[in-house]
């Protein structure tokens, strides 16, 4: 008897599906991630040499307190590499999120506008300035946001829109650009998983106020753990330190009088460590060749799958290039009637495919801490808080 995969799908081989009990299509085991050549390894061998000699500033190797020595050396290449004025390491992609939130004036009750379909810190990062995150709804193909949401959910309490490239693929830019710039908002790009993508010529996270970068493992080049703030504006590069470095490191990059005023220990202590910097360093060298190739894989997997029903491959907006973090290909039910997702990805899984129910599980808008504001666990803040910033 046939199964409904071979009835639906239209799979015409008569073998017996692997979830049937038949032999498993593939065997062969996935590449691992992150890749560590020879080059990382030495550096890092390296660094702890030249820390342990006791030599001038050698100490750099083992603390970025300071900004300087392998730290300095990494923001300098990364901002090179970017097309970007300044660039601040962090010990995450969430902290450097943070930073960004801070330093464009979010404040207690202020509303930043948010995609509901992303990693978490790309909202905890407003929930954390006790502010208050708004969903905006996104485009179905890119699963980024859409301008024209974000737009209508614009208040007189908005402050910042904090625009995810989720999977790799750009956010419309131009669009987004636009609706900030007529209500003068400030635009934190989240660059998480787009290391290296590119909007019309232009890498994300040079497009906005900040572009917000992980190195943690997992991404398109590792520290281990680590982040990367990119901004084109002085005076924001330098509450950034303000903020988030260390006062020897404030003491000789903030310039601007009103800031110098405001230095101190009154941080939050979201400097990178110097190893995860000289690893991330190195992994710099590659990321083209490696986001290159994973361009060359998609379009295999998706020629591959272009006329099996019940797949949408991944889309890829005109003027953009995306690096596929992950490759996330639509489920169309209509075109697999009888069969439901769930069935569907337990059948691929059996025949030795790696595949999941998706990166986002549920969006974040519907989760419980979110619906029954609950964030802090709580009074219920930081909705509890009027627009003057006072508890209700």
């Amino acid at each position: 008897m046939s199964s409904p995969f071979h009835t639906k799908v239209g799979v015409m081989s008569m073998s017996r599906l692997a979830i049937e009990g038949g032999e498993k299509t593939v065997t062969l085991e996935p590449p691992t991630w992150p890749r560590l050549h020879v080059k990382e390894i030495e550096a890092a061998i390296d660094a702890l040499r030249i820390a342990a000699s006791g030599v001038d500033d050698s100490w750099e190797y083992l603390c970025s307190a300071r900004g300087g020595g392998p730290t300095a050396e990494f923001e300098r290449k990364f901002a090179q590499f970017m097309g970007a004025k300044y660039a601040m390491a962090t010990n995450s992609g969430g902290a450097a999120l943070h930073i960004a939130v801070m330093a464009s004036g979010v404040e207690a009750g202020d509303e930043v506008i948010v995609s509901p379909y992303t990693w978490g810190q790309s909202v905890s990062c407003v929930l954390q300035q006790c502010a208050i995150p708004v969903f905006a709804d996104i485009d179905p193909k890119t699963y980024t946001l859409d301008p024209a949401s974000i737009e209508a959910k614009i208040t007189p309490r908005t402050k910042a829109i904090v625009v995810v490239h989720i999977y790799g693929h750009p956010a419309d830019m131009d669009g987004i650009m636009d609706v900030a710039r007529r209500y003068g908002l400030k635009v934190i790009e989240d660059c998480a998983q787009a290391t290296g993508a590119i909007y019309k010529g232009r890498r994300v996270g040079t497009i906005g106020d900040f572009g917000c970068f992980s190195i943690g493992n997992g991404k398109q080049i590792i520290g281990g753990e680590g982040g990367v703030l990119l901004t084109n504006d002085e005076r924001l590069y330098e509450l950034a330190n303000v903020f988030g470095q260390h006062p020897m490191r404030q003491q000789h990059v903030v310039q601007d009088d009103e800031l110098r005023r405001l230095m101190d220990s009154l941080i939050f202590t979201y400097r990178i460590h110097p190893l995860a910097a000289i690893i991330a360093g190195v992994q710099l060298n590659y990321l083209d060749e490696w986001n290159e190739q994973r361009r060359r894989n998609h379009e295999l997997l998706s020629d591959g799958l272009g006329d099996m029903p019940g797949i949408e491959p991944v889309y890829t907006a005109p003027e953009c290039t995306h690096v596929y973090h992950i490759y996330s290909p639509t489920f169309i039910p209509e075109e697999v009637e009888g069969i439901s997702r769930d069935t569907y990805i337990k059948a691929l899984q059996a025949e030795g495919v790696p595949i999941s129910h998706g990166y986002v599980r549920m969006p974040i808008h519907l989760r419980p801490r979110m619906r029954e504001k609950k964030y802090f666990f709580g009074r219920g803040y930081p909705w509890a808080v009027t627009p003057e910033g006072q508890a209700l």
